[in-house]
Formats: structure tokens, C-alpha cells, sequence
């Protein structure tokens, strides 16, 4: 099906604009592979949201939610993988299919979660960040896999069915130990990916593990990992004052457009995307201003 818009990420934003495209009649599918905003469900109580004061950011998150299934809108959990400009529209892929959209809004929040040293220089050199993208290169090999988020577990799995062996460097409470033989658990922390003109190993406390590629997942991968060319300025995706990013045809809102991360903020931009959007389909396809 080839959707009007596709919204990535069901944090605020990713919802507010889910719900505006669709309340203006738009076809709408929208990707969250973490739960719905995790980091907003972690607050204890959130006072400044107008209107709704003295609820948890659980109970706030589920409101957004349901609003949002209520409207017809395609929800997809999984990861998007990729994203590529095909014609005048986008592919989005995740681990299992590809969906159309002619128009994308960027919602997927930011990662506060400082690069190791040497992620940066060995991206698409060894580090990744999709095991399904990239396992299948380093089968029979060693690789290392850092995890911020317990549902990367079904990529470390995908791994281990690929590779040699895999070093699992878990960076979350509560993990469960894998039961795969070739499978083992580093409970030190990982300091840095090392290598010459590719990856050769990571270090972690006072030992060295030489792998072949380095795989880190956290619940929000580095801005660009999945739309190159996408213009960054610091840790936030550049936009102007209608939330347009340099490409076109994709739009940006909410935490990941920069600071301050703030709820209503994130709601605000969510909805402006949406709307820019909207218009930007009403003039390619009827030449008129929405």
C-alpha cells in the first residue's frame, strides 16, 4: 500500500503528527519499535503538561496512545532500517517488509547516550547498527554486540545463527542470559571500538576482544545511521520554520529538531510536521496551498 505520510517514532511528536495527518483525511502509517516513548514512561510524575496535570508519564503516554489508535492510522513495531528517496516517494524498510509513503515526518527522538570512541570513524567499517542489514557479511566471524534496550535480543540471537561467536555486552537491568552456546555475556562496560581501516576489536575494563564488527542498539540509533545525506547540526536534525528538513519531502519534530526536550514542545513540532507535510502533498499533487 502506498501511504501518504510515514511517521517514525510514537513518542509525542511521532503521535501528534500521526493524529493531525490523519484528522485531515491523509493515509498515515506509523513506526515505533520500543513501547511508545520509554524515556517519557520513566517519569514518576510530570506537572507542566496543560490541561492534564499529576500523571505519571506512563499514564500520559497511554492518553497519546489511545487518541492515536483511534484514529486510522497503520501502527508498525518494528525498527526502520532503512529509508530511501524512490521516484517522487520513499521506501521505508524494516527487518521483515518495505513500505511506500510519499511524504516522511522524522520523530524518533534522541539518543542521550554518548558515542563510544571510535563508533563514529568505523560506521559502515564494523559498526552497525541492524544485525538483519548487516549480519549475514561477518558469518563465521567474531563480533561484539552492545545493548541498551531488551529488545535487541532477538537481533543478538540473529547473530549468534549467523556468526562465529558474539560477545554480548548487555547495558540494561534485568537482562536475561541468552542460551546460545556461542553466545557470551561481558558484564564490563565497553570503552572503545578499535581498528585500522575497519573494526578489530573492542575494549571493555582491562580486557581486548578481537571481533570483526562492532553492533551497539540502543532505543534511538545516531540521527542520519538511516537516511544519508540528512543534515545535522550538533546532535539535532536540521529544520526550518516549517519543520522541513534539507530533504525534500521529510520533516522533522520534536526532540530530535533540538532542545528543549520538553513534552509540549514535542507535541507542538509533532503537530507542525504533520501540517507541513500535508501541504507539501496538497502543492505536488494539486498545485494548491493545503
Amino acid at each position: 500500500m502506498q501511504y501518504d505520510i510515514a511517521v517514525i517514532g510514537g513518542g509525542p511528536a511521532g503521535v501528534s503528527a500521526a493524529i493531525t495527518a490523519s484528522s485531515k483525511g491523509r493515509s498515515v502509517i506509523l513506526f515505533e519499535a520500543h513501547g511508545f516513548s520509554p524515556r517519557l514512561r520513566s517519569v514518576a510524575k510530570i506537572t507542566d503538561y496543560m490541561g492534564i496535570p499529576d500523571l505519571s508519564g506512563t499514564e500520559l503516554m497511554d492518553i497519546f496512545v489511545k487518541h492515536l489508535k483511534q484514529m486510522t492510522v497503520d501502527i508498525i513495531e518494528e525498527k526502520i532500517i532503512s529509508l530511501r528517496e524512490v521516484g517522487e516517494g520513499f521506501i521505508l524498510g524494516t527487518p521483515h517488509e518495505e513500505y511506500s509513503a510519499s511524504a516522511v515526518v522524522l520523530a524518533t527522538g534522541i539518543s542521550r547516550s554518548t558515542l563510544f570512541p571510535g563508533e563514529k570513524e568505523f560506521l559502515g567499517r564494523g559498526v552497525s547498527y541492524c544485525a538483519f542489514v548487516d549480519g549475514a557479511k561477518y558469518k563465521n566471524k567474531r563480533v561484539a554486540a552492545v545493548a541498551t534496550v531488551p529488545d535487541a535480543m532477538e537481533e543478538i540471537e540473529y547473530l549468534a545463527d549467523q556468526c562465529e561467536h558474539v560477545f554480548f555486552f548487555p547495558r540494561y537491568q534485568g537482562f536475561v542470559p541468552p542460551k546460545k552456546k556461542n553466545i557470551s555475556v561481558v558484564l564490563d562496560t565497553p570503552t572503545e571500538i578499535t581498528g585500522t581501516d575497519k573494526v578489530t576489536g573492542i575494549r571493555a575494563g582491562d580486557d581486548f576482544y578481537s571481533v570483526q564488527a562492532a553492533f551497539v542498539f540502543r532505543a534511538t540509533d545516531p540521527l542520519n545511521s538511516f537516511l544519508p545525506g540528512l543534515e545535522i547540526r550538533g546532535r539535532s536534525i536540521y529544520v526550518d520554520d516549517q519543520a522541513q528538513t534539507n530533504i525534500e519531502g521529510v520533516f522533522a519534530g520534536g526532540d530530535c529538531t533540538g532542545q528543549p526536550w520538553q513534552i509540549n514542545r514535542a507535541a507542538g513540532q509533532g503537530q507542525k510536521a504533520g501540517l507541513s507535510a500535508i501541504r507539501y502533498l496538497a502543492r505536488r499533487d494539486e498545485g494548491i496551498d493545503y
